[in-house]
């Protein structure tokens, strides 16, 4: 079974972060394809430009229009904003009739380094058959398009809310990777940030919730969020997972 990684962007964020985050993807590609669909033109990968406005419809065009080129039978999404580790894409789904998330993500502030866990399915970390994506994504579109445009009970993760299962029928599994995903939370993301269980309506939406200066398989973050990157950008933390 061939996998490859879909990598989209709205091309805003900090070019540190941008560049560290795109750096670890190729070093977790090991070869496996890349394409990348952006608003302006990179160098990264197959890349595909979408001359588009920011926003959740233009997100979604984004992801469709990459699932048309790339040609795998399952596939990887990779978010600008999310440091991703090897292990992720170690998974392989156990259906091709089913969306799988990995819920083995730690957001992390870029301000403090400060993080948090709990676990949640999100777009970020979703892997699926490129067949079933495609079919997905279709329906997602002309449903939205159809209902004059983005609303917030639409969500962005196929199969795990009740608007999504009332467009497609198929349901979602989760997988927790060795280590964790980084969720970068940078103040520009498109999705909202919380920072307290307090701040979740539904409190059912942030179980196993756990803060911490130090993530597994990542070592120190809080207080040090410029080094952290840097260790990143210059594959550090890759050459001493293998001493």
């Amino acid at each position: 079974m061939t996998a490859g990684l879909l990598y989209y962007s709205d091309c805003r964020l900090d070019a540190r972060i941008t560049e560290a985050v795109r750096r670890q993807i190729a070093r977790c590609a090991k070869g496996r394809p890349i394409v990348s669909v952006t608003l302006k033109p990179v160098a990264f990968g197959e890349n595909i430009v979408l001359p588009l406005e920011r926003g959740q419809m233009t997100m979604f065009r984004q992801i469709r229009a990459g699932l048309e080129a790339i040609q795998t039978d399952i596939v990887f999404f990779c978010e600008h904003d999310v440091v991703y580790h090897p292990s992720h894409f170690e998974f392989v789904p156990p259906r091709d009739d089913v969306f799988c998330y990995n819920f083995n993500r730690w957001q992390v502030s870029t301000k403090t380094g400060h993080a948090a866990h709990y676990r949640c399915g999100q777009t970020s970390g979703l892997c699926a058959s490129r067949a079933l994506l495609i079919e997905h994504y279709e329906k997602r579109l002309a449903a939205i398009e159809q209902a004059g445009g983005y609303h917030r009970e639409t969500g962005y993760e196929p199969g795990t809310n009740r608007w999504s299962l009332s467009v497609d029928p198929h349901g979602s599994e989760h997988w927790m990777s060795a280590y964790p995903n980084l969720d970068l939370r940078h103040g520009k993301n498109l999705s909202k940030t919380r920072w307290a269980v307090s701040e979740f309506r539904n409190k059912n939406s942030c179980q196993g919730w756990i803060e911490a200066g130090s993530v597994p398989g990542w070592g120190q973050i809080e207080g040090r969020f410029d080094a952290f990157l840097d260790d990143v950008l210059t594959g550090r933390q890759e050459r001493e997972r293998h001493v």
